[in-house]
């Protein structure tokens, strides 16, 4: 990717300068880092009228982007550079460092970076994800890349990168308007944003740089990525791949569980938050949510990095008023405790943390607490004709 450069000859106009310091004396001295205070260096290439007098030695564009990548904090405060970095091998000269530059400088990176967070407490990357030129020309220009929406866009450079151990990937494969995940068949196609009800969930909190998308793709527990016969929509494509990340660590991984059926109001409605506010809404305490199956799934991840096992809730609207609320964790169970033990008592740790999450609706989960009966609302009598 990268702006077509034009040219002028110098007696055209004066030498442009930034805080009175001429571009072509910027280079001298170490004063690079004056192009930080111009916004987009690729905009400024394509269209200054100076521009032949401009150049943009390889040194100052990759320090350019090393402090961009620095400096930009993601949503959780951590900076990007410990998410994503450009692999100073390959990404070299002004095209690519300068793609580089608008990619990491003009769109956000939050959603793409919460999904290689997650897929390192995987084990499935190691962060920070070496972006490299091969992964930049997936897209052939800056219109190729922005004609899709800007989540897909993004991991379609970054999603080759995780890797799921078994020689799958979450690679991204595009034909025309046509968008494949992790194996170039038909029933890996991605519907990108269908249309749903207007008066849906997914609809009505749309976003359009991460739109919702139906899949058929599903792990198998014998090792294989299948497509299934029945379609499901998830609110976003990030969320889509999230899904994907958890549901094969689900199938590979040692996991234990606990759940329970309950009313989707008790405590409050603590349940019912997650699978009625927006599916893009973050949830206090959780490191990324996802909500999928047309909304009837909210999963809350509830561990990071610093924390030596995985766990997240899931919250599943069963019908009637009922959801069935699951804790899945990989934490080693404690040591001298039975394998029949209460749950709270195998694994503390992820007990712990669910706790906060969970808040009053805790100990319906781990304490044995039994919800009190909901009142059934009585249909009002008839009067008897006289």
């Amino acid at each position: 990717m990268g702006g077509t450069v034009s040219s002028s000859r110098s007696s055209d106009v004066a030498p442009p300068a930034i805080n009175g310091q001429v571009l072509d004396m910027v280079h001298r001295d170490g004063r690079d880092d004056l192009y930080d205070d111009t916004k987009d260096i690729g905009r400024l290439r394509s269209t200054a009228l100076f521009i032949g007098n401009v150049d943009f030695p390889a040194q100052t564009l990759r320090g350019r982007l090393n402090r961009s990548l620095h400096r930009i904090p993601l949503a959780d405060g951590t900076r990007l550079d410990a998410v994503i970095t450009f692999d100073t091998q390959t990404v070299t000269g002004a095209r690519l460092l300068l793609a580089a530059m608008w990619m990491v400088e003009q769109q956000k990176s939050d959603e793409v970076a919460e999904v290689l967070q997650l897929a390192s407490k995987c084990r499935y990357c190691t962060l920070p994800v070496n972006i490299t030129a091969d992964d930049i020309n997936i897209h052939a220009d800056k219109t190729a890349y922005s004609f899709i929406a800007r989540v897909l866009a993004q991991l379609m450079v970054v999603g080759r990168h995780v890797h799921f151990g078994d020689g799958s990937c979450l690679q991204f494969y595009r034909h025309g308007n046509e968008v494949r995940a992790i194996k170039d068949e038909p029933g890996f196609r991605l519907t990108v944003d269908p249309p749903p009800a207007a008066d849906h969930l997914y609809q009505q909190h749309r976003l359009e740089h991460d739109p919702p998308v139906r899949d058929r793709i599903y792990y198998y527990n014998d090792g294989m990525w299948l497509s299934h016969s029945c379609a499901s929509i998830n609110a976003s494509v990030s969320s889509l791949v999230k899904d994907k990340i958890l549901d094969h660590f689900k199938q590979t991984h040692q996991i234990d569980d606990t759940g329970i059926f309950l009313n989707r109001y008790v405590g409050g409605g603590r349940l019912d938050g997650p699978l009625t506010q927006s599916p893009h809404a973050p949830v206090a305490e959780c490191t990324t949510t996802l909500s999928l199956h047309g909304g009837d799934v909210r999963e809350l991840v509830l561990t990071d990095n610093s924390h030596p096992f995985v766990a997240w809730i899931s919250i599943a609207d069963t019908g009637n008023n009922t959801v069935f609320a699951t804790v899945w964790t990989t934490e080693t169970a404690a040591p001298g405790v039975s394998e029949y033990a209460p749950f709270k008592d195998r694994f503390p740790l992820t007990t712990w943390v669910a706790r906060v999450v969970l808040e009053v609706v805790a100990p319906f989960v781990f304490d044995g607490q039994v919800q009190q009966q909901q009142p059934q609302v009585q249909p009002p009598q008839q009067q008897q004709p006289q």
